[in-house]
């Protein structure tokens, strides 16, 4: 009888204790499934930002496309017109001159800043080619040299892929503009059979103060750029080098 009271006692311990072990492993399943439901509403809301931000960008270049650029092309035809007037006076052709080469210069920013916003080379021509458009505009800014070079024959990969890949781009390059104390920008798209490595390198060499706050605001621009990056399944990777900082995004491609 004791034999028995003692055989039984085991396996009500042993039920008990199942029971336990089961119910833990049940609520911590329960709580992974509702981790990854939570995350996929965030990326699934984060990519809705994205794409309302797109949307946006769209909306503003387009706004000043047709206003402010089809304005300024019109006062500055106008006063090409005004100057071929015969009565004005050498002084006043000189200052209308000087007005012409002032609108002209304001008209290309606009037209950039439109362009950034929405670039239209991305989808005739491709990523390769954005950025090394990208990089063109960049030189005259003559605060930086900005070099671009590309290694391997570049291939047309989707359109929310290159989008957003550019964008990574840019707020790379942007992050060396405003955060680099260095003169040279090395912007460098290779491809390969593989994978898409797009590295962008500043030779800055900042100062303690000057680093603090790099890494402030760099910190809010990479996690955004992370946040692209890991929409369309790409790896992000910052370091800091002996003279400045080394960007890279690697896109692994699918085989032809």
């Amino acid at each position: 009888m004791d034999y028995f009271l003692i055989i039984l006692t085991g396996l009500v311990f042993l039920a008990v204790l199942m029971a336990f072990v089961y119910g833990r492993d049940f609520k911590q399943h329960q709580r992974i499934d509702d981790l990854k439901k939570e995350i996929g509403i965030l990326e699934q809301s984060s990519k809705t930002q994205l794409a309302s931000l797109e949307e946006d960008r769209a909306r503003i270049a387009r706004d000043l496309h047709d206003d402010m650029a089809q304005l300024l092309s019109g006062v500055r035809l106008t006063l090409q017109n005004f100057r071929l007037e015969p009565s004005l006076s050498d002084r006043s052709k000189a200052l209308l001159f000087r007005m012409d080469r002032d609108l002209t210069d304001l008209l290309n920013r606009v037209q950039d800043i439109i362009w950034n916003l929405s670039p239209q080379l991305l989808e005739e021509k491709g990523l390769t080619h954005a950025i090394w458009k990208m990089c063109d505009q960049l030189k005259e800014l003559r605060a930086f040299h900005v070099h671009f070079s590309q290694v391997g024959n570049d291939r047309r990969l989707t359109t929310e892929v290159e989008l957003q890949l550019f964008r990574i781009a840019q707020e790379m390059i942007s992050n060396s503009l405003k955060h680099s104390n260095g003169w040279n920008i090395y912007v460098r798209v290779h491809w390969n059979d593989n994978e898409l490595l797009i590295t962008i390198h500043d030779d800055g060499a900042q100062k303690a103060e000057q680093k603090k706050e790099r890494t402030t605001l760099g910190g809010r621009g990479l996690t955004g750029m992370q946040l692209r990056a890991k929409l369309v399944g790409a790896d992000i990777k910052t370091r800091k080098v002996d003279k400045g900082t080394s960007y890279e995004v690697t896109y692994q491609l699918m085989k032809k």
